[in-house]
């Protein structure tokens, strides 16, 4: 019996909490796909003004955008594409140990 290993690559999650009214948030989400091109995420997009997502309005309500990767805060208001690289290969780096 041959056992298998696994070669899975960590998987990196980004969330951003937004509103429809955010300019600093379509200026991230540009920012986002610089980094995109040098360490593969997935994105998803949590709309705080959303009657179901009442708990991040009261907590980002004056600080979207808001990015989260794998269910941490990772930075808010600007993305610098060169540090937000750095900080998801650490994060990468971690998950791979």
């Amino acid at each position: 019996m041959v056992a298998k290993v696994s070669s899975a690559v960590p998987r990196l999650v980004l969330t951003m909490f937004t509103h429809n009214r955010c300019q600093l948030c379509v200026n991230a989400k540009e920012a986002l796909e610089q980094v995109r091109r040098q360490v593969p995420f997935e994105m998803a997009e949590v709309d705080i003004r959303k009657p179901e997502n009442s708990k991040w309005f009261d907590e980002y309500k004056h600080d979207v955008p808001v990015i989260h990767a794998n269910g941490k805060f990772l930075l808010w208001h600007r993305v610098d594409v060169q540090k937000t690289v750095s900080m998801l290969q650490q994060i990468l780096a971690n998950n791979s140990n």
